[in-house]
């Protein structure tokens, strides 16, 4: 059974101080550690009396290689004095043919917080990268906020009334439909939202997954996630992001109608085939491709005569002039040999003398 090698690493960053690499596996390669740096500084800084939720973010560790972090508190005498990291790095092959969703490769591997000497290289089958499926992006499309509750309320309860403003739908399907386009999410949640931003990665297709980047928690911007939670909204510059708000009125989409078509009337074909679609960034892609390939053979057409060369049906002019020389040469006669001259100077228009 093929399968799908990790290597995974645990950094612990004091508040305000430098990330410390704990352990690594085997095939942790050493030029990985300065990029693990980066992203633990670019995940932020914890304000003062906050805590982080357990978080899940993606980012690529190189050109060839994904980095899915787990981030978790590092707790002491008082409360919390640091963050703990860990992270699985693939190769970006594998993630793009296999995984396409960090939440669920988080699911499946449990995070090493201990510190030990070594950590062990790691597998994972292909084959535990199932399909998504109608029951899966049903549930998620049911889900009520969990702040729209009131005490002790069941939103299983027979007589619980479903609403617009109280469910997650609207957000999430607009959400979607802005990732597709090319836009970028953000939510406020001071706990963070691993819940939901998992059941929002369920929803896209499979070429939106592979190119973009979230993050269920992060005190700060500066990784430029494409799918980004904060604690609060007003802390953080967010001019290029959409809000949950905006997500929930943003106009429907094809994308976003046959999505929600495929999920509540339609079949198991149906929806692969709604996740096998391009989104807006890959269709302008293939349409830059198409356009450079057009002005190239244009341009090359310039230098280029394609046009084959017109059969010869008779003497080229040359020949003809040549002939012409010779009878007029034979003729012997001088008035005759000057009206030939000139009726073949009529000819070939003076051309050749």
């Amino acid at each position: 059974m093929p399968a799908i090698p990790l290597e995974q690493a645990l950094f612990y960053r004091p508040d305000g101080a430098t990330p410390n690499l704990i352990a690594r596996s085997p095939g942790f390669d050493a030029a990985w550690i300065a990029e693990a740096q980066h992203l633990v500084f670019g995940f932020g800084d914890r304000r003062v009396g906050m805590r982080c939720p357990l978080t899940v973010f993606a980012q690529p560790i190189d050109p060839n290689h994904v980095a899915v972090v787990r981030v978790m508190d590092d707790v002491g005498e008082g409360g919390p004095n640091g963050l703990r990291f860990h992270f699985l790095v693939v190769s970006l092959e594998s993630y793009e043919a296999w995984i396409r969703d960090p939440f669920m490769l988080a699911e499946k591997v449990a995070p090493t917080w201990q510190p030990a000497d070594a950590l062990p290289s790691l597998t994972i089958p292909e084959e535990a990268f199932s399909p998504r499926t109608l029951a899966q992006l049903q549930d998620v499309l049911k889900r009520i906020k969990a702040s729209a509750l009131k005490e002790g309320e069941d939103p299983e309860a027979p007589d619980f009334e479903r609403t617009i403003e109280n469910s997650e739908s609207p957000a999430l399907l607009g959400g979607a439909q802005i990732l597709v386009d090319g836009g970028r999410l953000v939510f406020e949640r001071p706990e963070g939202d691993l819940r939901m931003v998992s059941g929002l990665w369920l929803l896209l297709p499979e070429e939106t997954r592979c190119r973009l980047w979230p993050a269920s928690f992060a005190f700060s911007r500066d990784l430029e996630f494409d799918v980004l939670v904060v604690p609060h909204l007003g802390e953080v510059p967010l001019e290029s992001y959409t809000t949950e708000e905006q997500a929930a009125d943003y106009p429907e989409g094809a994308y976003e109608v046959a999505l929600q078509s495929a999920v509540e009337t339609g079949t198991q074909d149906d929806l692969d085939e709604v996740f096998s679609r391009r989104d807006s960034h890959s269709t302008i892609r293939l349409a830059l491709i198409c356009l450079i390939l057009v002005s190239a053979i244009v341009i090359l057409s310039r230098f280029i005569d394609f046009a084959p060369a017109p059969p010869q049906t008779g003497p080229t002019v040359p020949q003809q002039q040549a002939a012409a020389a010779a009878g007029i040469v034979g003729v012997g006669d001088p008035f005759t040999s000057f009206g030939m001259i000139l009726y073949g100077k009529t000819i070939w228009k003076g051309d050749t003398k």
